[in-house]
């Protein structure tokens, strides 16, 4: 009952925040930042409380993919609020705030039970699993930048006198910050892919060689992508797109094979 009632708060609020984000999008003054953060901290303390009560159970610790995505969510709302509070983010708000809401009322719906009698906390694969959380949170931020950019180059071509006076943030901006957080989520993913073939076992084994391709294919694009802008000054649409696939790839070796086993595998 107690996962149950955290859920409906934190998406509820959650859902509250994006309404007022959206609400005033293209407003000169923007959503106020007051009424956003209160929101936003109610949403992301009781999603805190729900993640702590989905993990650890009297039971044993729930390491599901479920509560593994719902922690990722966490982890990118939280950075893209506190991102907000320097920076103009107000594209990027709703999309973090509305996608969290839903993955919290899907948790409620799908079954999630991977229980670990104890966790056996070893040097490299906490390095490994920290870095490889980190780089995710980060390149997927820098595809809702890359979105983001996106959509105000768009508009702009089309002379869109709306956003010229909304509260967006500069398109030059937005490309800094984009290309800022795509360098340094590389980087980490680059780390996080060294320490997997360092300290663990079996990164080519049969359950585990999609994963590490799929990460190595990833890792790839984002790359060229990173060192193209730096060397050659690749960017636009061509390069967002790629991004874009880049995340998707990613997503699907973080998170493929899991859903298809926990989730889809287990319903038949």
């Amino acid at each position: 009952m107690l996962i149950i009632s955290l859920t409906i708060i934190a998406s509820l609020f959650y859902v509250l925040a994006t309404s007022h984000v959206l609400s005033r999008l293209f407003h000169k003054q923007g959503p106020s930042q007051k009424v956003t953060v209160i929101l936003s901290t109610v949403a992301i303390v009781a999603h805190m409380l729900l993640l702590v009560n989905s993990v650890f159970r009297a039971d044993g610790q729930d390491l599901s993919i479920v509560n593994v995505a719902l922690l990722t969510c966490w982890v990118i709302v939280v950075s893209v609020t506190a991102v907000s509070l320097k920076f103009p983010a107000t594209l990027l708000l709703p999309v973090v705030y509305g996608f969290a809401a839903l993955l919290s009322i899907a948790s409620l719906f799908i079954p999630h039970h991977l229980l670990l009698q104890s966790l056996n906390v070893e040097v490299g694969l906490v390095t490994h699993i920290s870095l490889s959380l980190l780089a995710y949170c980060i390149l997927i931020i820098a595809t809702l930048y890359g979105v983001q950019f996106y959509f105000i180059d768009k508009r702009l071509k089309r002379k869109d006198l709306a956003i010229v006076h909304s509260h967006l943030p500069p398109l030059m901006v937005v490309e800094r910050q984009l290309y800022l957080l795509l360098n340094l989520g590389t980087i980490l993913l680059t780390l996080a892919l060294l320490s997997g073939f360092l300290f663990l076992d079996g990164m080519f084994a049969k359950e585990f060689i999609h994963k590490t391709i799929l990460s190595l294919v990833a890792w790839a694009i984002f790359a060229v992508v990173a060192i193209g802008h730096m060397k050659k000054g690749w960017r636009g649409k061509p390069v967002v797109i790629t991004i874009m696939v880049a995340a998707f790839v990613l997503t699907l070796a973080y998170f493929g094979s899991r859903f298809i086993q926990e989730v889809i595998l287990n319903k038949f």
